[in-house]
């Protein structure tokens, strides 16, 4: 039996990755979440599916404003109080983005990016059973948006509710894009690549360094997730 050897270093656990990859795409996207997600894009109104990713996205403007204070973007976590204020109030609890409306565009940036932006790596790859990709320094620092308020009155049930409903947007928002994931010769890698590429641009705020090699499907792929 050949064993086979992988060598990303941003990657050190290929192996199991790969095999919760194989699980994830082949099984719960499969059988779960793609077909889900279809029903949700094919038969609930968009009026209805953008007020609730609107009402669900409106909870994480104050740990956003207080994440882009912390970079030093005052404008950006102005513009976070601003929408969090004229939305919850004006926009029905933040089901209309009224703000969207009066020119204050998302911007939502996470602890992740902080950290990001301060120059820590990424760290390990990893491919999460059921959960999917994220690197080692969002596992280590997702709960630390939760500590604002109104996250943090959320109870674990609200918590798992909230991120249910802004993975189902997520998940039927890249319904267009699936034809390039089950077209590509090896779909772990272009996840993988396409998820490490997104976390930079995140970090940078879509202006990457001019030595990062662009790939105009994986922006394709990962825009729609964003």
């Amino acid at each position: 039996m050949v064993e086979v050897v992988y060598n990303d270093e941003r990657d050190p656990f290929e192996g199991f990755n790969r095999a919760m990859w194989h699980l994830n795409y082949q099984y719960f996207d499969k059988y779960l979440f793609r077909p889900v997600a279809h029903g949700y894009k094919d038969y609930v109104p968009m009026p209805v599916k953008s007020g609730v990713n609107n009402f669900v996205l409106n909870f994480e403007e104050p740990s956003s404003m207080v994440n882009n204070a912390l970079q030093g973007k005052w404008g950006w976590a102005a513009n976070a109080g601003g929408r969090f204020t004229i939305n919850t109030t004006i926009g029905l609890l933040g089901v209309v983005d009224v703000a969207d409306m009066m020119g204050l565009s998302r911007k939502q940036d996470d602890f992740n990016e902080v950290l990001g932006y301060y120059g820590v790596p990424n760290g390990p790859y990893f491919m999460a059973p059921f959960f999917g990709p994220y690197v080692t320094r969002e596992l280590t620092t997702d709960w630390v948006d939760g500590l604002y308020f109104p996250l943090s009155e959320f109870t674990f049930w609200q918590s798992v509710l909230k991120w249910g409903l802004k993975s189902l947007h997520k998940r039927a928002a890249a319904i267009d894009q699936e034809r390039l994931l089950d077209n590509a010769l090896d779909p772990y890698t272009f996840v993988k690549e396409a998820y490490l590429q997104h976390m930079d641009y995140k970090v940078h705020d879509g202006i990457v360094p001019s030595d990062y090699e662009e790939d105009e499907l994986l922006d394709e792929y990962m825009d729609e997730l964003d």
